[in-house]
């Protein structure tokens, strides 16, 4: 499959998730159907934080996963059936995460929202393995890329994994506290980690060997 047709889908899907987040919110509605003084709108504002919040967790998550995918893939010079499907998978979880959101956002103290909201980040956590375990099987990377930093890149993502799935079954026990791991698993991977880290070296050492040659 042409791999700029592949990830030109996969940033219209990550740019049409992160945009659904923003229904999340509801305008708030006067019990009696009367105009709402300015008091009053902004308390039934004020109430909408745990969403304020769930939503900007959500935004990083997704803004995140598309970076991860972004530097995934263009260290990659070939896309085969089996990723275009295990991708199809990655952003069928990747859209559902909206609803997840607005879920969190509105019941953020419940055992269901929390679980609910870990069960699908663990499931992009692990349509993300599987992609790049099928990549390195495949021999699907430049050769550019050192195995030093593709073995880096699988720790990271299995870290990932663990930490999602660590974070959803803390939802079972103490809702708040899965919520807290969410927000903190999130900004642990601001930082680029594996193939990211310093991609833009590898490509300089594969320059410097051609000149060499």
């Amino acid at each position: 499959m042409n791999k700029a047709r592949f990830e030109a889908f996969s940033d219209g899907v990550y740019a049409f998730a992160i945009t659904l987040l923003v229904l999340g919110f509801a305008v708030p509605m006067h019990g009696d159907l009367k105009w709402p003084g300015d008091g009053e709108l902004s308390r039934e504002l004020l109430k909408l934080w745990p969403n304020v919040i769930a939503y900007g967790l959500s935004f990083g998550v997704i803004g995140i996963m598309w970076q991860n995918h972004h530097a995934l893939f263009r260290t990659v010079s070939h896309i085969d059936r089996r990723t275009v499907f295990f991708n199809l998978l990655l952003l069928s979880s990747t859209v559902f995460i909206p609803f997840a959101t607005a879920t969190l956002g509105t019941y953020p103290t419940t055992h269901a929202a929390t679980l609910l909201y870990g069960i699908v980040l663990s499931l992009c956590a692990t349509w993300y393995n599987v992609i790049l375990l099928h990549l390195v099987r495949s021999r699907a990377f430049h050769d550019w890329l050192t195995p030093e930093r593709i073995a880096g890149t699988i720790q990271a993502y299995r870290i990932g994994w663990v930490t999602y799935v660590t974070a959803t079954l803390v939802a079972l026990l103490v809702p708040l506290a899965s919520f807290a791991l969410y927000i903190l698993i999130a900004t642990y991977y601001v930082v680029p980690r594996g193939i990211d880290d310093d991609l833009d070296a590898g490509r300089e050492r594969a320059k410097s060997r051609e000149l060499n040659q």
